[in-house]
């Protein structure tokens, strides 16, 4: 018979198995990104069997990212391992800042007259929206896209309530708050278990599975201006109980790191410099 704990930790490992790529880009960019690059695929496998992915489904997604450039295989000895390409490294490190980075401060709005199909997907990639025809509004954030013919506004001349209602429905905010705030509601109950001390083999998953959750939601989200946003905006919760979940099981997650996993060099190191950046930079407030 389950105890009430264990049938809360399996919740959040277990609702249902997610996809092996999007999981292993979370395993890498959580893990291994900030410790070189390099994990064995032993590892691999065996943190993604913890969310119910089977090694069949682990070696199909890492043949196929390898296809895409994200990785490269090594091998030393009997053994494999797959590292991160430079391209992909990169890739992966600017995106951490959205996931461990400080609150988002206040912003000005990138507006474009965009024309060409191929740059009009990159902007909505980017967290553009469209007001209308070939016009795109986007928040003025550090690496956005300058497409077009754009500029840079601190503030636009509308009528009062006329951008909140342009946010609102050009960027999908409902539907975005409703995630948000679905991740805290699911989410919030895993402080008890680590007020009650997190095991460190389960303190790595469950810190994998929040990050996993999180990443889902952030990356859609446009990031706009404050002023713009709600005063109860579920992104502010989300991401401070993200915080505080994170810091909370991260010395027991390091620590089973340090120990346990593998690059060609031996046992990954607990708490490089990359990541106690990391977690400094997460609890830095706006």
């Amino acid at each position: 018979m389950h105890t009430g704990t264990e049938i809360l930790a399996d919740s959040f490992l277990r609702p249902f198995p997610p996809k092996a790529a999007q999981l292993i880009v979370t395993i890498y960019g959580d893990i291994v990104e900030p410790r070189g690059g390099v994990l064995w695929m032993g590892d691999l496998i065996s943190l993604c069997a913890g969310f119910s992915v089977n090694e069949s489904l682990v070696r199909t997604a890492v043949s196929r990212l390898v296809s895409k450039g994200q990785l490269k295989g090594e091998r030393e000895g009997r053994r494999s391992f797959y590292a991160l390409t430079p391209d992909a490294r990169e890739e992966y490190h600017l995106a951490a800042d959205l996931f461990y980075g400080p609150e988002d401060p206040d912003c000005g709005w990138l507006l474009t007259r965009c024309t060409e199909a191929a740059d009009q997907a990159v902007l909505m990639r980017f967290g553009f929206a469209s007001l209308e025809g070939n016009v795109y509004i986007g928040a003025d954030r550090p690496g956005r896209p300058i497409l077009g013919t754009a500029f840079r506004a601190s503030a636009l001349n509308l009528k009062s309530g006329e951008l909140e209602k342009i946010a609102a429905s050009s960027f999908g905010l409902e539907l975005l708050a409703r995630d948000y705030t679905g991740f805290v509601s699911h989410f919030k109950p895993m402080q008890n278990l680590i007020a009650d001390g997190v095991a460190p083999p389960s303190a790595l998953l469950f810190r994998l599975a929040l990050v996993h959750a999180y990443r889902g939601i952030r990356l859609r989200d446009p990031r706009l201006p404050r002023s713009v946003l709600p005063a109860d905006w579920a992104g502010y919760e989300a991401r401070s109980l993200f915080a505080a979940l994170y810091a909370g099981l991260s010395p027991a997650a390091d620590s089973y790191i340090g120990r346990n996993l593998l690059n060609q060099d031996g046992p990954l190191p607990a708490t490089p410099d990359a990541v106690q950046e990391r977690m400094r930079s997460l609890t830095l407030t706006d």
